[in-house]
């Protein structure tokens, strides 16, 4: 009894904290989802649906609750307590990872407690600290499981960035077969591979991740004279 009432004081010195200075609807100091709608002198509090913070951003003419990663909370602020509805959504509203941690791509979008599940495309992942899909290789998951399409020689797309000579990155990076000079694999968006090959009289070569001549590429001499070559692309 005595904590709980300790509590009822503590909430009113918070309350009391706050005074309208003028009309519109202004932020809690130290709550990030709680604001004031002051009146002609007169103020009420406000709570944002549960797994909304307060826009402060605008101008105090406009009342508006928004995702959190929308909004830059102060430091150490707090919020309500959450109001689950199942293990798809945590809080009422928001976008959260889904539940089994191995599957970064899947995602779901909570309004009032209904979730709809969404999925990055190809090569994505969710990051629920920014509320959007990033790139799978940028590092933002880890232990994320691996969907990757394999050829009938066992050849599957490693999970990096690959840089051209130039410094960028390439888009659809390039890998050498193994014991074979004239034919590599094509990573198109970086997971799904193909192979492909160089015209005849030439090879591929790894440092240039391009058809060259053979005597540019050590080990690769003798190749020049393959009757069979692979069309780019195919």
């Amino acid at each position: 009894m005595q904590s709980y009432a300790l509590l009822l004081l503590c909430a009113g010195a918070a309350y009391a904290q706050f005074t309208c200075t003028d009309n519109g609807f202004y932020p809690d100091p130290k709550q990030c989802d709680k604001y004031y709608d002051c009146n002609r002198g007169e103020m009420t509090e406000m709570l944002c649906p549960d797994g909304l913070v307060f826009d402060s951003s605008l101008s105090p003419a406009v009342q508006q609750c928004t995702y959190p990663f929308m909004v830059q909370c102060p430091e150490n602020s707090i919020l309500q307590p959450p109001q689950p509805s199942g293990i798809e959504c945590p809080r009422m509203n928001g976008l959260f990872e889904h539940e089994e941690p191995s599957n970064c791509q899947s995602y779901y979008e909570c309004r009032n407690g209904e979730f709809e599940r969404r999925a990055c495309h190809d090569g994505l992942v969710f990051d629920e600290y920014t509320g959007t899909c990033q790139w799978e290789n940028a590092g933002y998951r880890s232990g994320c499981r691996a969907h990757k399409e394999s050829l009938s020689d066992g050849f599957s797309c490693p999970n990096q960035t690959v840089f051209a000579s130039n410094g960028h990155e390439q888009v659809h990076p390039r890998y050498p077969k193994d014991n074979d000079c004239r034919y590599f694999y094509v990573c198109f968006q970086g997971r799904h591979p193909r192979i492909s090959g160089c015209p005849q009289g030439t090879v591929f070569n790894p440092g240039k991740l391009s058809c060259d001549d053979p005597l540019n590429v050590p080990g690769c001499e003798h190749e020049a004279d393959y009757e069979i070559a692979l069309p780019l692309g195919k």
